[in-house]
């Protein structure tokens, strides 16, 4: 076995110039800017498999993360305070679905004026592709998950309607 056959003739270890250092990068930044879009569909695939990654995600203000974290407290462990803050808390981080869902819960509250200026944002009256963007979006994010609409969310749709008809004449 000589020398002439080492594995270190082959690679040079000390050219690491293909290779990207990322042992000093921020993991603030990295938690907080990765795209969680694979789970946006799957929120119980953050509830079972990837619990922790979700809370560093959480801690780092990753604005996918508490949409995700929203609808897991809002539908699934049905604890409306938590599910409306970490929703509300994807829309000051700027996601859109939060934004379109945070609208749709606060008129089937009947928060009529709230839920309306949350879906002004998405601009849905000068692009409907935003809106109908969103909808499958959260349309997909929610399938999942078993929901009854309770009788005053059904309400508070018709009201709305009723509110938005009469105002626009």
């Amino acid at each position: 076995m000589g020398s002439d056959n080492s594995i270190n003739n082959y690679i040079n270890i000390s050219d690491s110039s293909d290779y990207e250092d990322y042992s000093n990068s921020d993991p603030t930044s990295y938690f907080r800017n990765i795209s969680l879009r694979y789970f946006v569909p799957q929120p119980f695939e953050m509830l079972t498999k990837h619990a922790k990654f979700k809370e560093l995600c959480l801690e780092n203000d990753n604005p996918e993360a508490h949409y995700i974290e929203g609808i897991l407290q809002y539908f699934v462990y049905h604890d409306k305070h938590k599910g409306i803050f970490h929703i509300r808390h994807s829309t000051t981080l700027n996601n859109k679905n939060g934004m379109y869902l945070y609208g749709l819960l606060m008129l089937a509250l009947g928060h009529y004026q709230k839920g309306k200026t949350y879906l002004d944002k998405l601009q849905w009256q000068e692009k409907l592709s935003t809106s109908d963007h969103c909808w499958e979006s959260v349309k997909n994010s929610l399938s999942s998950i078993p929901a009854i609409i309770k009788d005053r969310y059904y309400l508070n749709m018709v009201n709305f309607r009723q509110i938005d008809c009469h105002s626009a004449v």
